[in-house]
C-alpha cells in the first residue's frame, strides 16, 4: 500500500522492532526513510525523492553528479606509439 502512488518523496517509519523497520526502508520506494523520527535533516546525507517527487539529490556528495561531468583523459608522457 505504501508504494501505490505515483510518488515518493519520503517515508517514516515507528517501530520498537528496528531489525524490522531497517527492512522496511528498504522495500519502500522513496528517496528518504526516518526510522522511530521524521524531518531529522544532516547536510552529508543524500535528500530527493523517488518517481514524481523529484528530479535529483541535494546534500550529501551524491548531490555534486548533478552539477559535473565525468571525463578520461589520457596524456602520453613520452612513450613511442606502436
Amino acid at each position: 500500500m505504501a508504494n501505490d502512488t505515483s510518488y515518493g518523496l519520503a517515508s517514516a517509519i515507528f517501530s520498537q522492532n528496528i531489525t524490522r523497520a531497517i527492512k522496511t526502508a528498504h522495500k519502500l520506494h522513496a528517496g528518504t526513510a526516518w526510522i522511530n523520527s521524521y524531518n531529522d535533516l544532516d547536510f552529508r546525507v543524500p535528500f530527493g525523492g523517488y518517481k514524481q517527487s523529484g528530479i535529483g539529490r541535494d546534500l550529501g556528495e551524491y548531490a555534486l553528479a548533478n552539477y559535473t561531468h565525468i571525463k578520461g583523459v589520457h596524456v602520453n608522457l613520452g612513450a613511442k606509439m606502436t
